[in-house]
């Protein structure tokens, strides 16, 4: 009897640890949405909100909206509070900014007084800086009954024509 009540001892730690883990490791990543990442970056915010990427939720259908399929390409994902990201928004392409946002990873300058070392720190604290491997999870014609031809080098400007326009 001593036995089996630590046993299940053990296993109801290893339970709690278990759910204790996944829980850090998703709060570590968490969305935070466009409007906090427009906070510092207003001139990329403004050039996204007029892509498609911003209204990507809109033009499904009501029920495409029920389908999982369709909602994982054309929403980046929930806040916290559960809160629909709707649209391909920051995060969708540049990972979950919750730690990443932080004065410490983003000041403008501490940026220009060491880019490397910053980069380095915002790349372990979430940021990714997107590649076609990113965008072909979802611009991808299996699946898709609306897919169009795909080419990240034309893409990459109708994403971010401001970043473009500075040959970024």
């Amino acid at each position: 009897m001593r036995k089996l009540v630590l046993i299940l001892t053990v296993m109801a730690f290893a339970v709690v640890a278990i759910a204790a883990f996944v829980s850090a490791e998703e709060a570590t990543h968490a969305y935070v949405g466009a409007k906090k990442c427009k906070t510092c970056h207003k001139a990329q915010f403004a050039s996204w909100s007029e892509t498609g990427h911003a209204t990507a939720f809109d033009v499904l259908s009501d029920e495409e909206k029920t389908k999982e399929e369709c909602v994982g390409c054309h929403i980046t994902g929930k806040l916290a509070d559960e809160t629909v990201l709707e649209g391909v928004q920051c995060e969708a392409c540049h990972g979950p900014g919750k730690d990443y946002k932080s004065p410490k990873i983003m000041s403008k300058k501490k940026w220009a007084a060491d880019p490397d070392a910053h980069k380095k720190m915002a790349i372990e604290a979430g940021l990714v800086y997107p590649i076609e491997e990113n965008c072909v999870k979802c611009h991808t014609k299996e699946g898709n009954a609306n897919f169009k031809e795909f080419n990240f080098e034309e893409a990459k400007g109708k994403v971010h024509p401001v970043m473009a326009e500075e040959g970024k």
